[in-house]
């Protein structure tokens, strides 16, 4: 505005309209430079290599300036200091040494999913962990997971699942046990699979009101058992758990043709179809939570059972939960909101 004001005085021609001016200052400062315009006095033409020089310096600090927030953004989301906001995400809290074939069994499901890590693990073995997934849908937060800020950093609140893995050679039964409580205090509806170490500390984890729950006592006790007695079926579930399987468990919703009809024919649906076994069914079972059937009114007997069982571990609002049924009877009735399992 101040070149163009001068330059309208000092100049004669064209400069005299204010609005020619101003357009005359903007492709100068820009250093566009068109030629349709140009000062030919000497006051003119100093005032040009001003405005000419002004704008040089202009452009480079704003650009720079733009430059050093994106720099500085990228920089503080690859050291996991940004804060991520993600919906319907899957989080993986803490680390163990399958976290990289876990990723890539998430990412191989689903191209869509967005996954966020974690951990406070050193920076070389998180950069390890990230170079070894060419996909851009994958993030990581650094810091305890344990803790609300953190956990806010990677948006769970609108988190679809959370999984927290506990690695045998650094156990942390009950830092797993306290984020359970702290995602389920901030989000009741994610999910969450947790993996625990100690058998005898699952009760207290159920306290939480965990989702799932990952032991490996046993899974090593099962392993160990049908190595021996029943190898057949071990190596078929080692051969099912390895990510280089052709072959995996997957399930299915199915289709709406075969509500209200039988298992056998579904089954033969999906074999003459498509050449997969459907080996049972799904669905996810409501139930009523205990506090229905207190009454409204709190009363001392009401008080009394509402402390016992939470004294013994129960919780008042139960959860929904996923009801499973292995190869059920052929005449079985396929009923509405039911999926399949299939052997892919």
């Amino acid at each position: 505005m101040f070149g163009a004001l001068i330059i309208s005085i000092v100049e004669p021609g064209a400069f005299k309209n204010i609005g020619n001016s101003l357009w005359w200052a903007i492709v100068t400062m820009t250093t566009v430079g068109y030629g349709d315009m140009a000062p030919v006095t000497v006051p003119g033409r100093l005032l040009a290599i001003l405005i000419m020089l002004t704008g040089i310096i202009l452009v480079a600090l704003i650009t720079g300036t733009i430059s050093s927030i994106f720099t500085t953004k990228r920089i503080m989301e690859g050291k996991g200091l940004e804060k991520i906001s993600k919906e319907n995400h899957i989080i993986i809290c803490g680390c163990n040494p399958n976290i990289l074939g876990l990723i890539h069994g998430f990412l191989d499901s689903s191209n869509n999913t967005d996954i966020i890590l974690i951990n406070d693990e050193p920076q070389d073995k998180i950069d390890s962990i990230m170079s070894g997934i060419s996909k851009s849908n994958v993030q990581f937060v650094r810091g305890d997971y344990s803790i609300d800020s953190i956990l806010n950093k990677a948006d769970t609140t609108r988190a679809k699942y959370v999984l927290i893995l506990n690695d045998s050679s650094n156990n942390q039964d009950e830092k797993v046990i306290l984020t359970t409580l702290t995602i389920k205090k901030l989000s009741p509806g994610i999910r969450v699979v947790a993996q625990i170490n100690d058998k005898n500390k699952i009760p207290f984890l159920r306290r939480a009101n965990v989702d799932a729950v990952l032991s490996s006592d046993d899974y090593n006790l099962y392993m160990s058992l049908s190595h021996i007695l029943d190898p057949g079926s071990a190596q078929a579930i080692s051969s099912l758990m390895s990510e280089h399987s052709n072959n995996s468990l997957k399930s299915k919703e199915i289709p709406e043709k075969f509500i209200g009809k039988t298992f056998s024919e579904l089954h033969k649906y999906y074999f003459d179809e498509y050449g997969i076994i459907c080996l049972g069914l799904y669905n996810h079972e409501e139930k009523m939570g205990i506090s229905d059937l207190l009454s409204s009114n709190s009363d001392t007997i009401d008080e009394f059972i509402e402390r016992k069982l939470k004294q013994a571990g129960h919780s008042l609002e139960e959860k929904n939960k996923v009801h499973i049924n292995l190869n059920p009877g052929k005449s079985e009735i396929i009923l509405k909101g039911q999926g399949a399992l299939i052997l892919k």
